[in-house]
């Protein structure tokens, strides 16, 4: 079996004969991510640290040492501009004849291809508005923040039909951290009134393509993931499984929705990790899932230089989730 028909046993509940995992090391993964390829293919020239410039979205930003550049002014904090603001347009964002060579290669190896959403829709409301407008504008500028809505939808919906000329590409995979550590940023209210339709018609169009959609998002997000689920998300992509409990996941969503975990990001920083207890914690993942046909995948955290994690780290987790991973039904 192929890592491809590995991951897809394993989204559609299918019983695949181990646990699909995504490594640092891509050779030694099933899975093949686009993301960093499209993030070096649209970012132009390398900046200095500490420039300030402005994004193709029109924010400006920092320059930092980080995967992320810290945004400097939110061109839309005042909604009012709205009509005069310039957008990127999707096939500037998407970039699909230079990604195809990799996706051919990767469909070769067998791979299972994730092509990465350029606009991550919340992400992006965040950087224009700015937090505080952001949570402010459902009430303040409701007519404006659902245009907004509207158009950065539309926009990802292009993206995602760009995506689908490459032949080879699996799923679509978006990044909207929309919960804190204790709980959703808006009312669930909110969500379903202004956020939902949107995320829907996104989840709807991936399917259209046959792609998978897959949703990472931070948090305590247990009070949101039945409406996800009823969107239509395919994989949810938790790095901090442990605020909502691998036996929660489990109990209240497997078999519901498949998960893509890593090693909780926030329990591997906090102190220095053994290889025993990166063991026992990859397999407190693992051992609530085992009951069930498939819905759980695991993961290494894609950019351990933000967080301090050490190439050690990732070796022994490496181990681990090999070790564990294959021999699912006896953990």
């Amino acid at each position: 079996m192929s890592s491809r028909e590995l991951v897809r046993c394993a989204v559609t509940f299918d019983r695949p004969p181990r646990l699909p995992y995504a490594l640092i090391m891509p050779v030694c993964s099933d899975f093949f991510e686009l993301a960093a390829l499209q993030r070096v293919i649209g970012s132009g020239r390398r900046r200095v640290r500490g420039e300030v410039y402005c994004d193709e979205w029109g924010v400006q930003r920092t320059a930092g040492p980080y995967s992320w550049n810290p945004v400097v002014a939110h061109p839309l904090a005042d909604l009012t501009l709205l009509d005069r603001h310039r957008f990127p347009d999707a096939a500037a964002l998407v970039q699909v004849d230079d990604l195809a060579p990799f996706v051919r290669r990767a469909r070769e190896a067998g791979k299972y291809v994730v092509a990465a959403d350029p606009v991550s829709m919340y992400e992006r409301l965040e950087s224009l508005l700015g937090f505080e407008s952001l949570l402010t504008a459902p009430r303040r500028d409701a007519g404006a923040f659902a245009a907004l809505l509207d158009h950065l939808a539309d926009l990802t919906v292009e993206a995602i039909g760009l995506v689908s000329r490459l032949p080879g590409v699996d799923a679509f995979m978006t990044w909207q951290d929309l919960a804190a550590q204790t709980g959703p940023h808006v009312s669930l209210d909110t969500f379903r009134r202004f956020f939902k339709p949107s995320y829907a018609r996104i989840a709807a169009a991936a399917h259209e393509k046959n792609l998978h959609f897959i949703w990472h998002i931070c948090g305590a997000v247990a009070d949101l993931i039945p409406d996800l689920i009823d969107l239509g998300v395919d994989v949810l992509q938790l790095d901090q499984p442990r605020l909502v409990g691998h036996e929660v996941l489990a109990t209240r969503f497997g078999g519901k929705v498949c998960f893509w975990n890593t090693i909780d990001t926030q329990w591997a920083v906090a102190r220095r990790r053994t290889p025993a207890d990166l063991h026992a914690e990859a397999a407190a993942m693992i051992r609530p899932f085992a009951h069930l046909p498939g819905g759980l995948m695991l993961r290494h955290y894609p950019f351990p230089d933000d967080i301090g994690l050490t190439s050690e780290f990732h070796q022994d987790t490496a181990r681990a989730f090999a070790e564990i991973a294959g021999l699912r039904a006896a953990v």
